[in-house]
């Protein structure tokens, strides 16, 4: 599924005969079907759609898909528990401040009954460590320490998700748990939150999206949106 030439050159190498995918990043060669892009100019299209469109080449049904609501769930009442995930698989360019999570959350949490979990994988240990001193007896730190089923359902049981642009995310909007979004390096428009009920922050700077795994300048896109933002928009959700 993704434009990479790393991915095509290991399915190649793995032996595997028939081998689906766009054309981009050089790999032409190592994919044997092309599936074709749609003609241009158009607007941006969800990776989902991009992904849907490989599944169909394969010869699967492919209906319209019925978006999460998570206006939807379970209206029982429950404590205010929050799901935080301050890393990013892609690279630093994707991760909004830890300090600034932190301190997000410590407004959150003065204005409201909110627990927080944070969830990521081992190489965000660091940066959980920071954000879970930071907030204290309110939270739970769970970075590194799931397996994906766990992660499903310790996810489940969130009345919300703060993240960055995540895989953490996806599975959170696939899970019918609304979310706020950070975005920096990357575009919402590809790679958003599917679904009417969450909330993207993101400051369209001149140089955004770059798409970059690091920021070569001043890392303006991120700085640019404050916790007072974020703690707004996370409590303007819980409010609805």
């Amino acid at each position: 599924f993704p434009n990479s030439l790393r991915v095509a050159l290991e399915c190649w190498l793995s032996g595997i005969p028939r081998r689906i995918g766009y054309r981009g990043h050089c790999r032409s060669w190592l994919v044997n079907q092309i599936v074709r892009e749609l003609r241009k100019p158009r607007p941006p299209e969800h990776h989902s759609l991009r992904f849907l469109r490989i599944a169909n080449e394969c010869g699967a049904e492919t209906p319209k898909i019925e978006l999460p609501n998570p206006n939807q769930r379970s209206n029982i009442k429950r404590p205010i528990l929050i799901g935080l995930c301050p890393g990013a698989e892609y690279g630093p360019a994707k991760r909004w401040l830890p300090e600034r999570f932190a301190e997000a959350a410590a407004k959150i949490t003065a204005l409201s009954s909110a627990q927080w979990i944070l969830f990521g994988t081992k190489s965000d240990a660091a940066i959980g460590e920071q954000i879970a001193t930071a907030i204290g007896d309110h939270c739970v730190n769970r970075i590194g320490q799931t397996t994906l089923d766990q992660l499903i359902e310790e996810l489940r049981q969130c009345s919300l998700l703060l993240t960055n642009d995540t895989g953490t995310m996806h599975l959170a909007a696939l899970l019918s748990v609304p979310v706020v979004a950070v975005f920096g390096s990357t575009e919402p428009r590809l790679t958003g939150p599917l679904g009417g009920s969450h909330t993207v922050l993101r400051h369209h700077v001149e140089c955004s999206p770059c798409f970059l795994r690091e920021c070569p300048i001043d890392f303006r896109c991120m700085k640019a949106a404050t916790s007072d933002e974020v703690a707004g928009a996370v409590l303007s959700m819980l409010a609805r």
